[in-house]
């Protein structure tokens, strides 16, 4: 069987795509090809980890000048074309999408030639290829039932998926410290300004009592990793700060709650693991962060903070708020009822019927 993957963009559009090629290649399913854009990110990841790969010169559309617009036309056009002519040579049996401005295309020319199609959604609002797409598609796999309500007409097609998590994610048991208490920032794969400085501001704005119970783990970033380091020396908390990690599953087990934007990897990472979190979403991301954050709020896991009212009085307020085993235990137990589809299988099922 041959499976074209196509994603790119982000990080989170790539990630879940990748648990589902190493899921195909484990299993010894088929053989897989991915498809993503040009930018150098992206084709870093996929050569990192040893998968068949192609490179379309798909970009977004940066603004509205004319130039950027011909530009991205232009690039649109060219992309099209490549994706035919790969879907020709590869001649998958099935083709997924997970959303970015490279899928768009080629899950759209597979339609086309009559290929079964599946697009995979990880927000809990979709994004505006995946809104398109989905007229076309055999499929529609989400990650929150939520999501179904964007996609009206279309019921037939959804399939309650869940998003395929990154391997090694399981939470350690193990009774914690009570009177320490280990937080983990998580900015994503660029690190986040406003989290880089909220945070630092909020612990100093602590009592000595209160501070010296906390231990911060946080990813900044490379452009702010030494300014979040020197500010947690200069108030005197422990900390161990990274500017990015590979190793996200073993931070996981090492803290108490985390405090993080809301992009939909994060969130259904916490969901499956179960750990308290502080939200803080990004407002510039079309609003489907603050929906994925509302899942974890609803819940009970998750407490949501919009960046517009946020001040490091409100996030200390938070912080110290989950500095309480009980509460935290009482959150966590939220989660436990919760449903957590296997979305690496349920995904490959549906590719291979």
């Amino acid at each position: 069987m041959k499976i074209l993957i196509t994603a790119g963009g982000t990080g989170g559009h790539i990630l879940p795509a990748m648990a589902v090629a190493r899921e195909i290649k484990t299993r010894n399913i088929g053989e897989v090809l991915f498809v993503v854009s040009s930018k150098k990110q992206d084709r870093d990841i996929i050569f990192a980890r040893g998968i068949d790969f192609i490179a379309l010169p798909i970009t977004s559309l940066k603004s509205k000048s004319i130039f950027s617009v011909l530009n991205f036309l232009t690039r649109l056009f060219v992309g099209t074309i490549e994706s035919v002519f790969a879907l020709l040579r590869f001649r998958p049996d099935a083709v997924i999408g997970f959303g970015g401005y490279v899928s768009g295309p080629i899950v759209l020319a597979a339609s086309f030639l009559g290929i079964r199609t599946i697009i995979h959604e990880q927000n809990a609002y979709p994004g505006k290829a995946n809104k398109i797409l989905a007229r076309f598609v055999t499929k529609i796999a989400i990650s929150f039932p939520d999501a179904k309500n964007y996609f009206k007409g279309f019921e037939s097609k959804i399939v309650f998926s869940g998003n395929p998590l990154r391997e090694g994610l399981e939470r350690d048991e193990r009774r914690r410290p009570a009177d320490c208490f280990s937080a983990l920032v998580i900015g994503g794969s660029q690190g986040a300004h406003k989290l880089n400085t909220i945070v630092p501001e909020a612990a100093g704005l602590m009592q000595d009592s209160r501070r010296n119970m906390l231990n911060i783990i946080h990813i900044a970033g490379k452009n702010e990793k030494e300014d979040v380091e020197k500010y947690y020396r200069k108030i005197g908390i422990k900390n161990r700060v990274f500017s990015f990690t590979e190793h996200m599953a073993g931070l996981y087990n090492e803290c108490d709650f985390v405090i993080s934007r809301a992009g939909a990897m994060t969130v259904s990472e916490l969901l499956a693991l179960g750990i308290p979190a502080i939200l803080v979403p990004y407002p510039y991301a079309g609003g489907h962060q603050k929906l994925n954050a509302a899942v974890l709020e609803k819940i009970g896991l998750g407490i949501l903070l919009e960046e517009r009212d946020l001040t490091a009085c409100v996030m200390r307020d938070a912080i110290l708020k989950l500095m309480d085993r009980n509460v935290l235990n009482a959150m966590s137990l939220k989660a436990k009822g919760v449903d957590k589809p296997d979305g690496r299988k349920i995904i490959i099922k549906e590719l291979c019927r």
